[in-house]
């Protein structure tokens, strides 16, 4: 017989029979008159073996969360050391068990290989499933199992401390405290607003202290912290609280709160209520120390906190200090501010030493200074333009006297201002040295008898050169600009180094802007800006305003020459090949007089209409010839290409069908997903239409482009181009065919040759990487809107100058790739369609309600791809001749 754990023992108890059976005794109030009790069938399941100690909870409401199967929990251990709960075996080799109420556990050691002291949750073994399956085997295991001597035994746990009392093998008796005991403890003071008792076990049982802020940080903070400032009245721990605090939430992995700590409709109702799903972690540091600091000082204030305890004045001074401290970033000056004002009131009130040199002070300096760097404690006080208070920092460091102490006596002898540039010099606050070496200058601070800094990186004096080597080595233009707007020679100065410092990051467009806004213009400047930009118009523009007498004209026209030469390379300006090329030709027409390499320069473009209107300007047949010739020689070529690009582009699509189509079947099967060639294979297709489109564009164009300005392009040279661009120097290998120990050149190539094989990258059949190389060669060969342009102008020349059986030519050629590459892209998505619904039918006769559709995301912009028409006007003349 055993009473009941949840009831008093006058309340009855529970019976166990040989047999296992199990009754339940009552104690009535009649009954108690008459000295008798009545025995009842218990209403919890029997257990599997007759057990001599017992333990029973009459009234499981309080475990249970509304899932439960009985009404009653009997846990049981027999004298084969087997623990069983009703018909549930807990463990098959168990010492000792001990029901657990206040800390709602059912705790037990086993007594098997690996001995531990287990904790399970009574309201797990109140709800407990059996029909669960395995997965609810995790149970058994129970909440931080804790490993112990093997033979001990658990003696007792004491319902009001996280403490339970073991036997050792050895008959000594040892308090342990279980984590499993421990943090359900601690966030149970938490929840109810202990945090005294609380941060006393986690501090002696190494809990983390972001637990107190963490488990409920809304509620800390509206409410918490006062009584927790309250409650917790040694300076250390409060000191040690801040210090430990970090930017994350503890809760979600490192003590996770268990779903039995709460019961589920609180948990629910926190969900639809609580804010803390939404508290931002990340500046949960500064959100503590910022509310914490403002409670201690408003106490000290007050003196008293909230609660009525007393506080004296200076009591959180040092909990103070370590929030200033713990902010990210760290506010030191506040916090050596804070020590100064503290310092002086002190002393007025009757203090004989230097404030700062007061115990309170030097103990709090040197508080702060093992909280934070003390090098930027020291630099931080320094930047507050107190040496004394510098001073004091440094003595309570590591800094060697030698150092701070020269550094200290030098700046209290420089004028106020200037002493500052050069601390914020120093402290690398370029902007305030600036503004401080201004006003220095503009209040006519003397600096006579002070000698320049040791530091090579100061800049000794205050006048306007000062000023100007800071700006420039810092790149400080814009303050600059304010400083010294209303100073017209300063702010002359200060533009034209803006003006070549932009120059010299490769920024001339500005730079061309910032040199004419000047007063008065830098028209020098503005010049190489524009060069360097390859504005040609502004850079003429204001040569020509220049231009005085024949000598700076000849001077223009030999600059004319260069820039030419520079647009037409593309060294300048980021303009297209036929706009460089234009405008090329145009400066050399109108600054240099040169009709010959004008011209060449339109044939490069391929504008024959614009060359031939300036041969037939200045009279120049020869030119005129030219320009009518060079057009039929690229007409010729163009025809040749066709033909090479409408059986690239059949034989690139249909690979790109078989590739496709082992694409698709990847993704289905799940060997690769439909994004496969998603973003950044659409990315690098797109870079590829891009390039493909450069080079379809180019490669009918290149023959024609002339190396240097002085060039003549003949008839022959022309037409020849394409014979060239197939030479090889195969030759030269061949020749090479005694590799001896003597022959280096040989020996040289053959290593160069084995380099060259061993870096070559094979493409996978069926790859990603082959569907991104077909998808190139298909666009390398389509012509778009460029070149489409240059042929639709070739013909339309050809037709008016009286080639007309050339210009149809060119015309039906275009027009017959046009139509293979447009049949070609047909016939592929009819058979690719007819592929889909044919696979469709398939799956409907296997018995596929939904066959899955695959569609790649390069496959629309493939399917696009066609050659445009020629214009309207070219169309209608073909249609009459």
């Amino acid at each position: 017989m055993v009473s009941w754990s949840d009831l008093n023992s006058d309340d009855g108890a529970l019976l166990q029979l040989v047999d296992g059976t199990l009754l339940e005794y009552s104690l009535s109030e009649e009954d108690a008159d008459v000295g008798g009790g009545s025995v009842v069938p218990s209403e919890a399941e029997p257990l599997l073996e007759p057990c001599p100690w017992l333990a029973a909870l009459k009234d499981v409401s309080a475990f249970d969360n509304g899932a439960g199967h009985r009404s009653r929990l009997v846990i049981g251990m027999t004298h084969q050391s087997r623990l069983y709960c009703h018909d549930r075996l807990l463990a098959d080799a168990a010492s000792s068990f001990v029901l657990s109420l206040p800390h709602k556990f059912l705790c037990y050691a086993t007594a098997d290989a690996h001995c531990k002291l287990r904790f399970l949750p009574l309201s797990e073994l109140v709800n407990f499933d059996p029909f669960m399956g395995s997965d609810e085997n995790h149970m058994l295991e129970g909440y931080e199992p804790r490993n112990v001597e093997r033979g001990t035994r658990l003696v007792a746990v004491l319902p009001k401390h996280p403490d339970a009392i073991l036997q050792m093998p050895r008959g000594n008796m040892e308090g342990v405290y279980p984590r499993a005991l421990v943090l359900p403890y601690v966030m149970s003071k938490i929840e109810i607003g202990e945090y005294g008792r609380a941060l006393t076990v986690m501090r002696r049982q190494k809990v983390d202290l972001n637990l107190i802020v963490d488990l409920n940080p809304t509620h800390f903070l509206e409410t918490g912290v006062w009584s927790f400032l309250d409650q917790v009245k040694k300076i250390d721990y409060l000191n040690l609280f801040i210090a430990t605090l970090q930017d994350i939430n503890i809760t979600q992995w490192k003590y996770q709160v268990p779903e039995w700590f709460r019961p589920k409709a609180d948990i629910d109702a926190e969900e639809e209520l609580n804010p803390d799903i939404h508290f931002d972690y990340t500046t949960k540091v500064n959100q503590v120390c910022q509310k914490l600091r403002n409670i201690m000082i408003l106490a000290e204030q007050d003196g008293q906190t909230k609660g009525g305890r007393t506080i004296l004045d200076g009591h959180f001074l040092l909990p103070i200090l370590s929030t200033f401290a713990k902010e990210n970033p760290p506010q030191l000056e506040a916090a050596l501010s804070l020590i100064q004002t503290n310092a002086i009131a002190k002393q007025a009130s009757g203090g004989r030493k230097p404030p700062l040199f007061s115990e309170k002070a030097q103990s709090s300096i040197q508080y702060l200074a093992f909280l934070a760097n003390y090098e930027l404690l020291f630099d931080t006080a320094l930047g507050m333009y107190d040496y004394d208070l510098a001073r004091a920092v440094a003595r309570n460091s590591q800094m060697d006297p030698k150092v701070y102490l020269p550094l200290l006596k030098r700046l209290k002898s420089l004028p106020e201002i200037y002493a500052r540039y050069e601390v914020d010099l120093r402290l690398k606050r370029y902007e305030l040295a600036l503004s401080n070496l201004a006003k220095s200058g503009e209040q006519h601070e003397s600096l006579e008898g002070a000698s320049p800094a040791a530091d090579d990186d100061i800049i000794f004096g205050n006048g306007l050169e000062q000023c100007m080597s800071l700006i420039e080595q810092h790149k400080l233009h814009r303050l600059g600009l304010e400083l010294f707007g209303d100073q017209s020679a300063s702010r002359e100065r200060i533009m034209k180094s803006l003006g070549h410092r932009l120059l010299e990051e490769r920024r001339p467009e500005t730079a061309l802007s910032v040199f004419l806004a000047t007063e008065p213009k830098d028209i020098e400047g503005a010049k190489l800006a524009a060069r360097s930009s390859g504005d040609w118009r502004s850079f003429f523009t204001l040569s020509m305003e220049q231009a005085d007498s024949e000598d700076s004209k000849a001077q223009i026209a030999l600059a004319a020459a260069d820039i030419a030469e520079e647009l037409s390379n593309g060294m300048k300006g980021n303009y297209a090949k036929r706009d460089r090329y234009s405008f090329a030709a145009r400066i050399l027409l109108d600054y240099c007089n040169d009709v010959i390499s004008a011209v060449d320069m339109f044939i490069s473009a391929q504008m024959w209409s614009e060359s031939r209107r300036v041969a037939c300007l200045y009279s120049r047949q020869d030119l005129m010839k030219k320009s009518i010739d060079s057009a039929m020689s690229y007409a010729q070529i163009c025809l040749g290409e066709f033909e090479d690009q409408a059986v690239a582009f059949r034989k690139a699509n249909k690979r790109y069908a078989e590739v496709i189509r082992i694409r698709k079947d990847a993704v289905r099967d799940g060997d690769a997903l439909p994004g496969d060639l998603g973003h950044d294979a659409a990315d690098e297709t797109g870079s590829l239409f891009s390039v493909a489109s450069n080079a379809s564009n180019t490669s009918l164009a290149s023959n024609l482009s002339g190396s240097s300005i002085g060039s003549v392009a003949s008839t022959s040279s022309v037409i020849s181009v394409s014979a060239t661009s197939t030479f090889s120097l195969t030759g030269a290998e061949h020749d090479i065919k005694h590799k001896s120990k003597f022959n280096k050149l040989g020996r040289d190539k053959k290593k160069k040759k084995k380099k060259k094989k061993s870096g070559k990258k094979k493409l996978k059949p069926g790859s990603p990487e082959e569907l991104n190389f077909v998808i190139g060669n298909m666009k390398e060969n389509c012509i778009f809107d460029e070149a489409r342009d240059v042929i639709a102008e070739t013909i339309a020349f050809l037709s008016q100058v009286g080639k007309i059986a050339f210009a149809r030519e060119l015309f039906d050629g275009y027009n017959k790739l046009k139509d293979e590459i447009a049949s070609s892209q047909k016939e592929r998505i009819e058979k690719s369609m007819a592929e889909q619904e044919e696979a469709e039918k398939i799956a409907r006769r296997e018995g596929q309600k939904d066959h899955e559709k695959i569609v790649l995301p390069v496959e629309a912009e493939v399917n696009a791809l066609h050659c445009g028409d020629l214009p309207v006007s070219i169309q209608d003349l073909f249609s009459f001749l």
